[in-house]
């Protein structure tokens, strides 16, 4: 599909992934620059304050996850994403909110991927596999938390009408 004959929604659903997609490919290469930067074959692994700003930047990314997707489906941020639809037929106003809640889904998945990756890239330099348990399990269960239900959501908007 070129360029002129794409829908704003259409528009707006690559954008948002070619952003998720660029994010995570910089997060690739910041991950392999920390690995040559911080391994090294003499060294047994990482030193502790290495560790711990690993966890804090787990943590914030999780915590950012948490409130981007928290506060994109907020009744308050529904409703606005709703009533912007106005004017339109029934199913036409359903079929662009559905679009519209790509992106608050999105962008937290791939931080929650980001969290895991970081568990990962911190086992890997301290040798120490259960390094990246906590990591994997904030991820997951973030992303688990996340899982999509836009139907409930689309169903909550008939509240709205």
């Amino acid at each position: 599909m070129d360029r002129k004959n794409r829908t704003p929604s259409v528009a707006k659903n690559q954008s948002a992934l070619k952003i998720v997609w660029f994010a995570l490919l910089l997060a690739m290469f910041a991950y392999t620059a920390v690995v040559f930067v911080f391994s090294s074959p003499e060294a047994p692994g990482v030193r502790e304050n290495v560790k711990t700003a690993f966890l804090l930047g787990g943590a914030a990314l999780g915590i950012i996850s948490l409130l981007i997707y928290r506060f994109s489906l907020s009744d308050k941020s529904l409703r606005k994403k709703f009533l912007a639809t106005e004017g339109q037929e029934q199913e036409k106003r359903l079929e662009e909110l559905s679009n519209r809640l790509l992106l608050p889904h999105v962008v937290p998945w791939g931080i929650n991927e980001s969290v895991v990756l970081l568990g990962f890239v911190l086992s890997f330099l301290s040798k120490d596999p259960m390094d990246a348990i906590p990591f994997s399990v904030i991820g997951t269960v973030l992303h688990i938390y996340m899982y999509p239900r836009v139907e409930q959501i689309v169903e909550s908007t008939k509240n709205y009408v």
